[in-house]
């Protein structure tokens, strides 16, 4: 090395050409061999391809041979040769060695006289090479790799011509390398990706076969559940829910056709509790069940009777001829009920007091025609007793005219048993409903109803990953009501509908006021909230941060679902207060997977192309269909709260929340845990890979005002 000294003091050190070139050489040298290895192509079989060029190259250039060689670290080796028994030599005596030093074509005309090659070992020993040229393969990004060369064993010259071509084959013999090293690569890439596939879809098959083994086990015994949960366990007949099942087919029937007549028959014993109090209730379960076996036994196979509860029955009579028949019916019933029971070796009698409503009145709901049924039966008791009434007010009348003889009250059971139709005057109760009804309308047009929030949390990190948006009614003289008091009416006259592009609108302006609007910058984190808000509410909210990625969930029911303007409500809120679509995790119910109908389906799917989430409700039920998951977009499970809140209580329930978590990140679906209510809860939830979770032990339903500590900036 030289030095060149400057005033500074300072030494710069020029290395020496020489070096710098050594040095140069032995790098490139060294990515030179990692391309070569890169190809795969040492120590291959032979190839027509190559050997095909090798001859064209000795054809064209009129020699004897052709090689395609490649440089290895210490060897040149050959791929192809034509009329030369060569495959492999050192590489220090390789002619090719030199070829790939330089971009042109090496030529030696004569071997013997080039002082460079004149003692090689190839050109006085075999096989005597006297003349040479090699063309070096260059790869797309400049590495020589080898050389397609042409040997011949007597001195010559070659054409400029020939050289030309030898350097498009040699391009040709490149290409073929380059298309096997990507058909290579395509190959493996292909490998991995099938064993990819293959992994997953056996994770995602043993997940689902998890999922249904656990499944089929809980359908088995939720078959023999529900059979206990739509039947009377005492009388083994059909119980309330069963019968208004049955009720409304024929409500629905009585629409359609309004030739099909059925009644309803509201059955309550008379004087039942003085047989449990005097007797025990060991033999008012046996004349329980004698009372049942006896009314079935008076009714046509096209009639069902029901156990409502305690002493009640109720009797659906379908397709009769009119009020007469149903009167006919309950006469037949008092009459018979009216005979003795042979109850734990005693004779009991028994009366009945029995209501009555018929399809002329034009119900369009099951629910109404039981109640006024119920309605009808307690005004036939209240006649009963006032005519039981006058009728020991008479007997005490006579007595006071007879008075050495005994005092004795009789009543007439069959006079004192009694029936009603239900009519226009008997709405007692009716009138509940209507100004039930009617608050509900006013409440409307007085903008009473609010959203109220639940926070969903992120478990692990206790982040607020999002808020539940419910419903409530700030009822006059009661205060804030839940929609579970109201909300099946509301559905019925309408208020529901009307009320929806209302709450639609509340949502995105409650998202805006909290600064969750499009001018938010990606990936923005919310402030700590105060906790003295929290604590004046009586929350028990653990964290104080907001996740990035935070949703408001909202309700939707079938009625919303079925309406033509649903998706435009969506589209004028979103668009007036500049929300997006993903900040908005629609809820639905877990049966609506299985609709077919064609609105529901259109109105999922164009509230899906507004960005907007997906959510199944009560999820794990039994009722729900793979297909439609994915037929539906679906992006969110909430499991269904019964299955935490028996986790601890049966091993089914623990196993089912367990599978369907893996099944939620098998089939990359969110999974939420609803009604998280203890401590031990939250635990099993986060051993059992919960991310997301909800219920009262984590927070409560709060107003918009007591949340927004935790969210406003």
């Amino acid at each position: 090395m030289r030095s060149i000294h400057h005033s500074s003091a300072r030494t710069i050190h020029i290395k020496d050409p020489q070096s710098m070139s050594a040095v140069s050489w032995s790098a490139k040298e060294t990515l030179r061999l990692a391309k070569l290895r890169d190809y795969c192509i040492l120590d291959t079989l032979p190839d027509t391809n190559y050997d095909e060029i090798a001859k064209l190259a000795a054809d064209t250039c009129r020699t004897p041979a052709a090689l395609v060689t490649l440089v290895d670290a210490d060897r040149q080796w050959v791929k192809a040769k034509i009329g030369a028994d060569i495959s492999e030599t050192p590489r220090c005596v390789a002619f090719c060695d030199q070829a790939i030093r330089q971009v042109n074509t090496l030529i030696v005309e004569d071997a013997m006289q080039h002082p460079q090659f004149c003692n090689n070992p190839l050109v006085v020993g075999p096989p005597y090479i006297r003349f040479y040229a090699g063309h070096p393969l260059i790869t797309p990004d400049g590495y020589a790799l080898g050389t397609l060369c042409v040997l011949d064993y007597q001195p010559r010259q070659i054409a400029a011509q020939q050289v030309e071509a030898l350097k498009v084959l040699s391009r040709q013999v490149m290409a073929q390398m380059e298309l096997t090293r990507q058909s290579q690569q395509l190959q493996r890439v292909n490998d991995s990706l099938e064993q990819r596939i293959k992994e997953q879809t056996n994770s995602l098959r043993a997940s689902l076969h998890s999922l249904l083994k656990v499944q089929t086990a809980l359908l088995k015994r939720e078959a023999a559940s529900r059979h206990n949960a739509l039947h009377d366990p005492l009388t083994s007949l059909p119980n309330r829910s069963y019968f208004l099942q049955r009720l409304e087919q024929s409500v629905q029937l009585a629409q359609r056709d309004l030739n099909h007549q059925y009644a309803v028959l509201f059955i309550d014993l008379d004087s039942f509790k003085p047989v449990n109090d005097t007797l025990g209730h060991e033999v008012g379960d046996q004349l329980l069940t004698h009372v049942a076996h006896r009314i079935k036994r008076l009714l046509r196979k096209s009639d069902l009777v029901a156990r409502l509860g305690g002493d009640e029955f109720a009797v659906l009579l379908d397709n009769i001829a009119g009020r007469e028949e149903a009167i006919t019916a309950v006469r037949r019933i008092q009459w018979h009920l009216e005979q003795p029971f042979a109850v734990a070796d005693r004779q009991l009698s028994i009366s009945a007091s029995i209501g009555i409503t018929l399809s002329q009145i034009g119900y369009q709901r099951a629910e109404s025609v039981l109640r006024d049924a119920d309605t009808a039966m307690y005004q036939a008791k209240r006649q009963a007793k006032e005519r039981s009434q006058m009728q020991m007010d008479l007997q005490l009348k006579q007595q006071e005219n007879q008075v050495s003889a005994p005092i004795v009250i009789q009543t007439d059971s069959h006079s004192a048993q009694q029936f009603v139709v239900f009519d226009n005057h008997i709405k007692n109760r009716v009138q509940t409903r209507l100004s039930l009804e009617n608050e509900l309308r006013q409440a409307l047009i007085s903008d009473q109803f609010r959203l109220h929030y639940q926070p969903v949390f992120e478990l692990s990190t206790q982040k607020i990953a999002g808020l539940e948006g419910l419903l409530r009614w700030n009822r006059p003289r009661r205060g804030w009501i839940c929609a579970k008091e109201f909300i099946h009416v509301a559905e019925q006259i309408d208020v529901v509908h009307r009320l929806s592009p209302s709450l639609i609108n509340q949502a995105c302006q409650q998202l805006a006021r909290w600064g969750f609007s499009k001018d938010d910058p990606p990936g923005i984190v919310r402030p700590d909230f105060l906790q003295k808000s929290w604590e004046k509410s009586k929350n028990t909210m653990r964290s104080p941060h907001i996740a990035t990625d935070f949703k408001l969930h909202l309700n939707l029911s079938a009625t919303q679902l079925r309406s033509s303007q649903l998706v435009a409500q969506w589209q004028t809120a979103l668009k007036k207060h500049r929300i997006c679509g993903s900040r908005f995790q629609l809820e639905i119910d877990e049966s609506l997977l299985l609709t077919e109908e064609p609105t529901i389906a259109a109105n999922l799917k164009s509230l899906k192309a507004l960005g907007l989430s997906l959510c199944v409700d009560g999820f794990g039920k039994g009722h729900f269909s793979f297909s439609r998951l994915h037929q539906l977009e679906v992006d969110a499970l909430k499991v269904d709260s019964t299955f935490v809140a028996q986790a601890f209580a049966q091993k089914n329930s623990a196993a089912m929340l367990k599978t369907i978590s893996n099944f939620g990140r098998s089939a990359n679906l969110s999974v939420i845990a609803s009604g998280v209510e203890t401590i031990q809860q939250f635990k099993l939830l986060i051993s059992l890979g919960y991310r997301l979770g909800q219920g009262n032990w984590l927070a409560n339903v709060l107003a918009s005002e007591d949340i927004e500590p935790a969210i406003l900036r």
